[in-house]
């Protein structure tokens, strides 16, 4: 296998559903249509319902004293994560029309105000995981106390969109809050694993009376694979205007592109610890890898890593995701053409991060010690717990079978009642969160909590199927024109 070889196309087999109309490739074509698609009409007010479903969650569901959208109906405390798809989703609800402009930036500077008027709630810069609600300090009520770099990162990207739609008072507490983040100070000086030095860690622990002193302070887990949440990090660590802040671009191309092969859609990057469909979705919430192609790691100076067109490849794991779900040898028969996709999301007994992997590539790259995994990874199912936004946000890579799936979703109904939809036109969020088929496709459990991290990715997925409005409007930012200059992904075409 040729070191220098890169990820070129490979046709895209999906099924046209409905009427839809965007041109997926076809027999002899170079490589599959990239969003934004063309839907028809009757397609474009199914996404129109689905998409209002998850505003619906993201402007009711919130704390009355700081505007913040609640982690999931049953609690009060805010996950910064939810924030973060929050914000972006009050950029939507502005565009569609669901709100006024004038209420859209009214919730949205509450929230901003919230965030940056208490400093009790970062620890160099990076946000807690959770906050109370009420103050927008860190929460007592919740698993943890963790300055959280991942979900920081997805609040940064938040406050990045509201600050380029929105402008004035918005942008200059939003930009503020970005740039003071302090991404240099979450790589620890020394770590205990070489290979791993550099990268960033997953967080910092409050100490406590329970914690301290020997757990609290940084993580030891560091982000050293190249999965969305670690693209993700990695991009918005680039963002800040003081270059002490940040990380060196090199460590964005360093983390491990460990390879392996998805039948019949060839070789692919996967994150190795989970098989979850968000680890392909979540960067591409914001971050244009669909108008990029190829990134080039030599340019960095990194020898080791193959150029990946990153679009492409998170198609190429749907397609895995979609294979799973029909083989014969499945264990769960409810899965199947119309019912696929495993991520995290609640299962009946707790929360749950089932997943698929590919099989590893016979040649990797990189560092033996470090890049080439001892183990075959295998598949975890669970038992069986599918995720309505999962498919959802695979509209971006595979929009006819993402349309097939949700339509399938929708029209699943006991006595003629929907099981997994609540009518957005009446207040209703739309999906549940997910659900539990048996072998016959019956439904068996469904999830009684609406998530934010789980409904926000589907929101803005949709979106930018239909019309790129969050890959334009995050990219207008200074700091991300920046970002993008400094990693040498400059997105190949302008926006509408």
């Amino acid at each position: 296998m040729n070191p220098a070889r890169s990820f070129g196309f490979v046709l895209c087999l999906a099924l046209p559903v409905s009427t839809m109309s965007c041109t997926l490739a076809q027999p002899g074509d170079a490589q599959p249509d990239r969003p934004p698609f063309a839907f028809e009409k009757d397609d474009e007010a199914f996404l129109d319902e689905v998409q209002l479903g998850c505003f619906n969650y993201f402007w009711h569901a919130v704390d009355p004293e700081t505007g913040m959208v609640r982690d999931r109906t049953s609690v009060e405390f805010i996950s910064v994560a939810g924030v973060g798809y929050q914000l972006a989703a009050i950029v939507v609800g502005d565009e569609r029309g669901w709100v006024t402009h004038h209420e859209a930036e009214v919730r949205t500077l509450k929230i901003v105000r919230a965030l940056h008027n208490n400093p009790d709630n970062r620890s160099g810069g990076v946000f807690y995981h959770f906050l109370a609600p009420g103050t927008a300090g860190p929460s007592g009520g919740a698993y943890e106390q963790v300055a959280s770099t991942i979900d920081s990162a997805i609040l940064f990207a938040g406050l990045i969109t509201a600050s380029s739609h929105f402008g004035g008072e918005i942008a200059t507490l939003a930009d503020e809050l970005v740039a003071g983040a302090d991404w240099a100070s979450f790589v620890e000086k020394e770590h205990h694993r070489p290979f791993e030095q550099g990268f960033m860690s997953l967080g910092w622990e409050k100490p406590t009376e329970e914690n301290a002193p020997f757990e609290a302070g940084l993580l030891h887990y560091t982000w050293a694979d190249a999965g969305d949440e670690q693209k993700l990090i990695y991009f918005l660590s680039q963002t800040p205007p003081d270059e002490a802040h940040r990380l060196s671009p090199e460590t964005y191309y360093r983390t491990r592109r460990t390879l392996g092969d998805v039948p019949g859609a060839g070789e692919v990057v996967w994150f190795p610890w989970s098989g979850a469909l968000f680890t392909a979705f979540f960067a591409h919430c914001w971050i244009d890898y669909a108008a990029m192609g190829e990134d080039d790691p030599q340019s960095h100076g990194v020898e080791f890593r193959r150029p990946t067109d990153w679009w492409e490849n998170s198609r190429r794991l749907v397609e895995l995701h979609r294979q799973r779900a029909r083989d014969r040898d499945r264990p769960f028969k409810g899965f199947g053409e119309h019912v696929w996709g495993l991520s995290a999301c609640d299962g009946e007994m707790g929360y749950l991060v089932p997943g698929h992997f590919p099989k590893l590539a016979k040649e990797q790259l990189g560092q033996p010690q470090f890049d080439h995994l001892k183990i075959e990874m295998q598949d975890d199912w669970r038992d069986g717990t599918v995720a309505p936004y999962s498919a959802g946000s695979a509209i971006i890579f595979e929009p006819a079978a993402a349309m097939d799936a949700l339509r399938h979703y929708r029209e699943l109904a006991r006595n003629e009642a929907p099981l997994l939809w609540a009518d957005p036109s009446e207040g209703g969020y739309g999906f549940a969160d997910s659900f539990r088929p048996n072998e016959d496709g019956v439904v068996e459990w469904v999830a009684p909590d609406r998530v934010a991290i789980d409904a926000g990715p589907m929101l803005i997925c949709i979106e930018n199927a239909r019309t790129g409005l969050l890959w334009k409007t995050f990219g207008e930012h200074e700091y991300v024109r920046n970002a993008y200059g400094r990693l040498g992904l400059q997105p190949s075409r302008k926006r509408r």
